[in-house]
């Protein structure tokens, strides 16, 4: 270390010294007496500031080091309980294998698996692993639908204080015994039904990282391919032993599930995405392709026919809105690419020869191995690549007392800068069916944009670049309306120029969606700054004081600099009626002297100041300044009895 340090003396050499330390493997405390060494031996300020700068970035390289170590680590213990599971052919055995994995894997205390069964509100534990008590295999309990009927991973750092969960006294005696806090629970499917629920449970309370909540999903997404090639080949042997078309059946369903195996293998072993699609393509008999989510072409195979945007866009949204491969008119297949309610993309399939029995269930197979492989990139990819646009606006809206640096952190991993103005848009069908071909191409949209999205209460909620708040209702209204064949009502608010405003910009807008639906103004299109006296009311501020300066602000003005009476005037010329003579009367002067009068308050709010709509504000505007001078009046003085 002393000759290290040494050598730090001499100009320039400070970043040799971290770079020894680098190359040694030494341990993170000699990076952080560094330079505390060297000052204490007589380094030179200009040396020693030099030597901060590189261990400083010497740290920074350290980090980055342990976090691609550990992402490796987590990396091969994802494939090996990967292949642990797909190596199962029953499904009691494959949940054991499930439980045991899934523990290791987020190196918890205990893990179970929950089966739903016939009566409501309870569920079996089907397998468990880890050191328990009273938690065993067939033990029926309470199910909590906070934790089981979601369909991404629900996690809480701590079960016995977390208010989102039942607390039934049957599941918490139960967790109290073993003595469970943090608890992560991820949905299984078989096929599209819900099967069950993977729990995974440690003794103390603790966080989940977005990287261990992104390995759940994919996890799930594994084990849920595998309880379907399970099932199928369970469906098989019972077809075997039955009539000769159930054995035409039994064969189609071992053949589809041996092909499944081998595409998941190519998954296992690090095949990419252009590998898995050449191996499907041949079982297929067709060309593939994967769309991202935004419509970006991710891989594809040859032989795939050009078309449209607008045809592509229409068929990503089609088919997740069935959440099942459809056969399109121009002859593709179309499958949607899901993980829970997280949309992946799509997979296009362009046949060389109509399906055969069997071939549409093999797709949406392929579909959801393609699905895993995606979520198994995003897993092991920068944790930019990780982020959810989706989660960043549900936080920004639900979570806006968050410190602002954290989301723009965030969002600046996704390209977006969030001191750059946003507008955010409110986009709500009418008579909405339960499909997510709204949600579709909103996710869409904001990409293209590079925005983000959000679902609220079925109403879709952009964050967009920009600062015309109509002009982007606009254009969402002429995208969205089109698609769904039905009137969409868009309100948009804005802009917003930090990560705070976005709560009270959705809210602003909400409040003009809803105005607009009272007034009979479905499949419209607005901004609640374009509402004149109506955006005081729904404006979440109620800017009274600025209504009141856009409206008469030059004549007040005016009237405070040259003592002149320009607005009392203007008053008392609405009172009348509109009439010059009455108004002279009121005010005890001549006619002629109203009239130059108005001359002059045409000059200072605009020609189109006697326009029925903008001479409606202003009678608002007067009046709202006149009851707000008389309420202030009437203020008693501090201290008064």
């Amino acid at each position: 270390m002393g000759s290290i340090v040494s050598q730090g003396r001499k100009a320039g050499a400070s970043a040799l010294t971290v770079l020894e330390l680098l190359a040694a493997e030494a341990p993170i405390s000699h990076f952080e007496s560094l330079v505390d060494d060297a000052r204490r031996q007589g380094m030179g300020e200009a040396d020693l500031a030099l030597l901060e700068t590189a261990k400083r970035l010497g740290l920074a390289v350290y980090a980055q080091a342990e976090r691609r170590q550990r992402k490796e680590a987590r990396l091969a213990a994802f494939i090996e309980a990967g292949k642990g599971i797909a190596t199962v052919f029953d499904v009691p055995s494959l949940l054991s294998v499930l439980a045991l994995k899934a523990r290791q894997l987020f190196d918890l205390d205990i893990a179970w698996i929950t089966v739903f069964g016939r009566d409501a509100g309870t569920v079996t534990v089907s397998a468990c692993d880890g050191h328990t008590t009273a938690l065993r295999t067939g033990l029926r309990i309470p199910d909590d639908p906070a934790m089981s009927s979601a369909n991404a991973p629900f996690w809480t750092p701590d079960f016995t204080t977390d208010e989102r969960l039942a607390h039934s006294y049957a599941l918490d005696s139960l967790m109290e015994s073993e003595g469970m806090h943090a608890v992560a629970a991820i949905p299984l499917t078989d096929g599209a039904r819900p099967f069950g629920t993977l729990y995974v449970a440690g003794r103390s309370a603790r966080w989940f990282t977005s990287a261990e909540v992104s390995l759940m999903t994919s996890l799930a997404e594994l084990a849920d391919l595998t309880i379907e090639k399970t099932r199928m080949l369970e469906r098989a042997a019972d077809c075997l032993s039955g009539a000769e078309g159930r054995r035409d059946e039994a064969r189609t369903a071992a053949e589809t599930a041996a092909v499944h195996g081998r595409l998941m293998s190519v998954v296992l072993d690090g095949g990419g995405l252009d590998t898995l699609l050449d191996e499907a393509g041949r079982h297929l008999r067709g060309a593939l392709r994967v769309h991202a989510p935004d419509g970006g072409i991710l891989a594809g195979t040859d032989g795939m026919p050009a078309e449209s945007e607008t045809d592509t866009l229409r068929a990503m949204v089609d088919a997740h809105a069935l959440r099942e491969p459809i056969l399109l008119d121009c002859g593709l297949w179309a499958a949607p690419l899901l993980a829970g309610d997280r949309d992946l993309g799509t997979l296009l399939l362009h046949p060389a020869r109509p399906l055969a029995d069997g071939d549409d269930r093999l797709l949406s197979l392929t579909a959801q191995t393609v699905a895993a492989l995606l979520l198994l990139q995003h897993t092991t990819a920068p944790s930019a690549s990780g982020h959810d646009r989706d989660w960043l606006l549900d936080d920004l809206l639900t979570s806006a007392q968050r410190p602002a640096g954290r989301f723009e952190e965030r969002a600046a991993r996704l390209g977006i800068d969030l001191t750059r103005p946003h507008v955010v848009v409110v986009a709500r069908p009418e008579d909405e069916v339960q499909d997510n071909r709204t949600a579709i191409w909103a996710s869409s949209y904001a990409r293209r944009m590079n925005g983000l999205k959000s679902m609220h209460a079925g109403c879709a909620v952009l964050l967009l670049p920009g600062t015309d708040a109509t002009a982007a209702a606009e254009q969402v209204s002429r995208g969205l309306t089109p698609l769904l064949d039905r009137p969409v009502t868009v309100c948009a608010s804005g802009p917003v120029t930090s990560p705070a405003g976005v709560s009270a910009a959705f809210q602003e807008a909400l409040r003009c969606l809803e105005a607009m639906i009272a007034l009979g103004a479905t499949g419209g299109f607005t901004s609640s700054g374009e509402h004149g006296f109506l955006g005081v009311l729904l404006s979440d501020t109620h800017d009274v004081e600025g209504f009141i300066r856009s409206m008469i602000g030059p004549l007040v003005a005016y009237d405070t600099q040259r003592y002149t009476e320009f607005t009392r005037t203007l008053d008392a010329y609405f009172d009348a009626g509109g009439s010059i003579n009455r108004t002279a009367e009121r005010l005890h002067v001549h006619p002629n002297t109203v009239g130059r009068r108005l001359e002059r308050i045409g000059d200072l709010l605009g020609t189109n100041w006697q326009q029925p709509e903008r001479a409606f504000e202003i009678q608002l505007a007067l009046r709202l300044s006149r009851i707000q001078h008389v309420l202030k009046t009437r203020r008693p003085s501090l201290g008064s009895d």
